[in-house]
């Protein structure tokens, strides 16, 4: 991370290879809410938020949490990171400067955890191509309100594995989620949060190939919740494996006994609404499904914006070397004809923070997930939204 205010951009290259594919009190900045007016979740929380890294051994997870206010001057202030992070130094080298900008964040690094938790804890996978440190502004809005939020880098399937032609298939990432709840256990037993943390409420997110992850991971007992990003199916199934092959799997497993929540673009090229609503059906209730209205497949990353804000990927057709269709890929969901990336940043994040303060029990209603609220919000953005009980 990078303690810079340069101009938001995007790095091309890396964006495009992401487009492969129970209730006790919390925290959350206070006592558990029993009002039913609905909260907007979209603006920053009560807390300041504090940034820091494991370091898992051969992998590394980003994490965000609660800061104390009264020590922020303990840490470091951050605010942007460089997105050419996510490669290896001697790749990075080799790319244009002019496609390598930081992304503006604002939190402190290895400030001292709050002392007013425990906290809930938020685990996420990243996609297929991507980097953990693509979700920070993200993942920094849900803990401004009270969570404990931690990401690993997938090694096997990141952007530095495609970008070297060294990704690995199997079902290594839903290890690594396993690994960094092991690792908040021990950090929270006796480590830098110690005692801050609520680890009997967990929940699992995840965008694309991670949401597929975090979908397996729902069903250790630990996670009390699953949301899906623009989720792949959460089944073991080999490359290529048709739509009727999906559905037998899907009718020879059950799902998960857990209150989930998937999250889709209605025009999402790479992982089709279609399928998406397949896994959704497939699900045990309580669900619910909320699609948004013209957006794609990077609506849910950081980078969504400074690709649309640059004019998209086509334009560098030719000048780099990629073939179209990844170019393409690259931008589903972030041209001006998808929805406006901040409209669909502020309505995730209402999504996903309400939908963990209600399951955990922090809010004794739902207001903040009501149909009429939302839909008053954020007019014409939810093109569906379907709660099943």
């Amino acid at each position: 991370m990078r303690n810079s205010k340069t101009r938001l951009g995007v790095l091309a290259l890396c964006v495009m290879l992401i487009a492969g594919a129970a209730a006790c009190g919390g925290s959350s900045g206070g006592s558990a809410s029993e009002k039913s007016e609905p909260i907007d979740f979209s603006k920053p929380g009560p807390y300041s938020v504090g940034i820091t890294t494991f370091d898992m051994g051969d992998r590394i997870a980003y994490v965000f949490y609660p800061a104390d206010p009264a020590r922020l001057s303990e840490g470091t202030k951050v605010t942007s990171y460089n997105s050419g992070d996510a490669f290896p130094a001697s790749l990075r080298a080799a790319i244009p400067k002019e496609l390598i900008q930081e992304v503006p964040i604002n939190a402190t690094k290895n400030a001292p955890i709050a002392t007013d938790g425990p906290f809930p804890v938020l685990i996420h996978s990243h996609g297929f191509g991507g980097y953990p440190e693509f979700a920070s502004q993200h993942l920094i809005q849900v803990a401004s309100w009270g969570f404990v939020a931690a990401a690993p880098d997938h090694i096997e399937r990141d952007l530095a594995a495609n970008s070297l032609g060294k990704v690995v298939r199997g079902e290594k990432d839903v290890d690594d989620l396993r690994n960094v709840l092991k690792r908040l256990e021990t950090e929270n037993s006796n480590g830098i949060f110690k005692g801050a943390l609520n680890l009997d409420q967990v929940g699992a997110e995840g965008h694309s190939a991670g949401g597929g992850a975090a979908g397996k991971f729902a069903y250790d007992p630990a996670v009390k919740t699953f949301i899906g990003q623009a989720p792949v199916p959460p089944l073991t199934m080999a490359t290529g494996a048709s739509s009727a092959d999906v559905l037998a799997a899907y009718a020879a497993k059950t799902p998960p006994n857990k209150p989930t929540m998937i999250i889709a673009g209605e025009v999402d090229a790479t992982i089709p609404l279609a399928g998406v609503k397949q896994e959704f059906e497939w699900l045990a209730p309580p669900k619910r499904l909320a699609v948004l209205a013209k957006a794609g497949h990077n609506a849910f990353t950081d980078i969504c914006a400074p690709i649309r804000e640059g004019g998209g990927l086509m334009q560098y057709s030719g000048k780099i070397p990629a073939p179209d269709n990844l170019l393409k890929l690259g931008e589903d969901g972030c041209t001006s004809e998808n929805l406006d990336t901040a409209t669909g940043y502020a309505i995730i994040n209402q999504l996903t923070i309400a939908q963990l303060r209600y399951v955990f029990g922090i809010d004794k209603t739902d207001a903040s997930l009501s149909s009429a609220y939302l839909n008053a919000t954020y007019p014409g953005v939810l093109a569906e939204f379907t709660y099943v009980s």
